[in-house]
């Protein structure tokens, strides 16, 4: 059975997000307890909003929310910014043959610069987060080529 989605399906769906953003363990959510619609968390990455009016399906809303579980906003970001530095420097070719010790080096480089722009009264929050990306993407590195994996 086939539904025309409303201004109220709408509303509903606005509702239950945030219900399931604000309680990352909610998996069902009803805005009253006899209410003609329920809400259900669904998807791989716990992102859909399933819908269902008196027990029939209205809409499957999908990637309405955050990846649950998902690493924070902050590290989302930062990730990001990991992933920019490594694509400004792919003609440099794959870290998989650099020996810990160069990768070190770089990194060491890296922190020295961090804490030099650190120091000044006046700092550049851009060259502290690219300071701070290169090194955790030296860092990933050491730890891809020689680490054991995922904790």
């Amino acid at each position: 059975m086939t539904h025309q989605i409303t201004n109220q399906h709408l509303q509903f769906v606005g509702k239950a997000k945030d219900a399931f953003q604000n309680n990352p363990l909610l998996e069902t959510y009803r805005d009253h307890p006899r209410s003609e619609m329920i809400a259900l968390r669904m998807g791989a990455d716990r992102d859909c909003v399933h819908v269902f009016e008196l027990g029939d399906e209205v809409a499957n809303f999908v990637q309405q929310m955050d990846p649950q579980p998902g690493p924070r906003k902050e590290v989302r970001e930062f990730a990001q910014a990991m992933e920019i530095m490594l694509a400004l420097n792919e003609q440099k070719g794959h870290w998989k043959n650099e020996h810990w010790q160069f990768l070190k080096r770089e990194l060491s480089k890296n922190y020295h610069r961090l804490v030099t722009e650190l120091l000044k009264e006046d700092h550049d929050k851009y060259e502290i987060t690219l300071r701070c990306a290169n090194i955790a993407n030296f860092a990933m590195m050491i730890s891809d080529n020689y680490g054991g994996g995922r904790l």
